[in-house]
């Protein structure tokens, strides 16, 4: 645990690697391959839960009770998973970091609210954005689209020649 915060956020798979952790959520709104990724590289030993948009209080619940299973303070990563970019580096995505906050707004709402300021960023955009949700994961996916179906078609093609 954050030696500051109960909850923390990162992205991508050097925050996986960075997380310490009872809990760690991933959060990923399309459950694409980069949770695979990131589930490879989570450790053994904590409890690792799988965020989307429509079990975060599921997921904040279970993060809840294997708090209650420790008897003491369970430290909790989210790690958002986020896209690529051609060269594979993390491209932040939108509808991650509103996963995210729905998962933090929902342990919130559950009592552990000792949370770092990217939770706190991640959760007031989730709460705030909460009725437009669909329409903007909606919008990055089809932003996103043509970048992916590129990225498909030169991997199968054998890369760049």
């Amino acid at each position: 645990m954050s030696a500051q915060h109960q909850v923390t956020l990162e992205w991508g798979e050097a925050g996986m690697r960075a997380a310490v952790a009872d809990v760690i959520v991933i959060a990923d709104a399309d459950r694409g391959p980069e949770t695979e990724a990131l589930l490879r590289l989570a450790g053994r030993t904590a409890l690792v839960l799988e965020a989307t948009l429509e079990n975060a209080d599921v997921v904040a619940r279970a993060a809840l009770d294997e708090q209650e299973r420790l008897g003491e303070r369970a430290a909790i990563a989210i790690v958002a998973a986020g896209e690529r970019w051609a060269d594979g580096s993390l491209r932040p995505s939108a509808a991650d970091q509103l996963v995210a906050g729905r998962v933090v707004d929902a342990l919130a709402e559950l009592g552990i609210d000792f949370h770092s300021p990217a939770c706190a960023i991640a959760c007031a955009a989730a709460v705030a954005l909460r009725g437009a949700t669909k329409a903007l994961v909606g919008a990055e996916a089809a932003a996103l689209a043509p970048a992916h179906a590129h990225a498909h078609a030169t991997a199968t093609a054998g890369g760049d020649r």
